[in-house]
């Protein structure tokens, strides 16, 4: 007769265990969903730079390429244009102030030159005739006042004897009358010819001083139109080298068009680019370092030009204490610019990173350096070798510092060897 077995019951220990598997396969099935769901770009680890985080002192210098520049320049430009005649200098020689470089001949400018002249001959030959007529005019009111002066004259003597005459009944009424009435006549007229005289004066000295000041303002017209004329033959406005003089016979250059420049030789200064990244920082009287032929040398900050062209803005630097020997236009300086002191701070190396990613956020590896996440950091200043790290980032921490020109929408970076 068969007899019922029982099926005995699982242990605890048992339950247990396959509670923890299970607990085990889904938490690995959320960890690779989750991973799933990440953003991952997989690349070799040697074709990546990484660099560790430091700590220490922050030189707040950037390099700068300068061209040298004389300090003075000085550019030829045509007053009046005309054709070239004859160029009487070399280009790259040395000249002396007022020399002759060109000699330039405009058939219009001389025959403006000439109508100018005979009008403005004829103007002041206008106002001189003006001038003598008023100066005739007083003569001639003079004359009169003189006449008149001795008509009195005679007449008060006359009247004088009269009246001795007419009291002894030798004159009659009448004649007596005659003489005080044209005596008194000759007085009024005295007096009309003082009043006409002063009217007279006052009205020559307003018109003779507009006179004088219509002459001078002639007489000036009168010489800008000669130097007008004379600045046909180009002359050098100051002492140097002729380092530009593009020209030749025969060609005809326009007004206001540029003929050449001059140099002054004596003197140079400094000409450098910077990155428009630090026009807040740069500022007059900041020094800056460079070697040349092995010597090192100083300059400083003279003028910041405020206008950015293509990401950069232009400044001009003197050199500090004694200049190089030998240098010429043109030739090109590695500077150091010193922006402020050092300070302590964190460090991480530049690298191509920083121009994808401009300091805000970088990729940082594991411990154990298999793969690199995106964190999000605060940088401040620059300099040739380190940027300055504020926030996000620890003494020690390995971040990628190449470019991530490949990366920028990934979220994570498997390393693979």
């Amino acid at each position: 007769m068969d007899k019922l077995i029982e099926k005995k019951k699982r242990p605890l220990w048992q339950w247990l265990l396959f509670g923890a598997a299970g607990v085990g396969v889904a938490w690995s099935v959320q960890a690779m969903l989750a991973d799933a769901s990440i953003r991952t770009y997989r690349v070799n680890e040697s074709q990546l730079v990484v660099s560790e985080v430091l700590h220490g002192a922050f030189d707040d210098v950037t390099p700068i390429r300068g061209t040298i520049q004389p300090f003075n320049s000085v550019f030829l430009d045509a007053v009046n244009g005309g054709v070239v005649e004859a160029v009487l200098a070399e280009e790259g020689s040395f000249v002396e102030a007022g020399q002759p470089l060109l000699q330039l001949s405009n058939n219009d400018l001389q025959l403006q030159v000439a109508n100018n002249d005979t009008q403005t001959t004829e103007q002041i030959n206008n106002l001189a005739n003006i001038s003598n007529n008023m100066d005739t005019t007083r003569l001639m009111t003079e004359r009169a006042i003189i006449d008149t002066e001795y008509n009195i004259i005679v007449l008060k003597r006359q009247k004088e004897r009269m009246e001795k005459l007419i009291s002894s009944n030798m004159i009659s009424r009448e004649e007596y009358d005659a003489i005080a009435d044209e005596l008194l006549y000759r007085q009024k007229i005295h007096a009309n010819l003082l009043e006409r005289q002063e009217l007279e004066d006052r009205i020559r000295q307003e018109r003779m001083e507009q006179i004088q000041g219509q002459m001078v303002k002639l007489q000036d017209n009168l010489g800008l139109s000669l130097r007008t004329f004379a600045d046909l033959l180009v002359r050098a406005p100051v002492a140097g080298q002729l380092t530009s003089l593009p020209v030749e016979i025969g060609e005809n250059k326009s007004r206001g068009q540029r003929l050449g420049q001059i140099d002054a030789v004596d003197q140079y200064k400094i000409v450098a680019q910077v990155d428009e990244y630090y026009v807040t920082r740069v500022a007059l009287g900041q020094s800056a370092r460079f070697v040349l032929a092995g010597e090192p040398f100083n300059a400083k900050v003279m003028k910041v030009y405020p206008e950015i062209t293509n990401g950069t803005f232009e400044i001009d630097l003197s050199f500090e204490g004694e200049a190089p020997s030998r240098i010429r236009r043109g030739q090109t300086l590695q500077l150091d610019l010193t922006l402020g002191n050092p300070v302590e701070s964190l460090l991480l190396p530049l690298g191509g990173f920083i121009q994808d990613t401009g300091g805000n956020w970088v990729f940082v590896l594991n411990e154990a350096g298999e793969f690199a996440t995106r964190r999000d950091i605060v940088t401040g200043r620059r300099n040739s070798r380190y940027v300055e790290v504020r926030e996000g980032l620890e003494v020690g921490d390995r971040v990628i510092t190449s470019s991530y020109s490949n990366m920028g929408e990934m979220e994570r970076i498997q390393l693979t060897p």
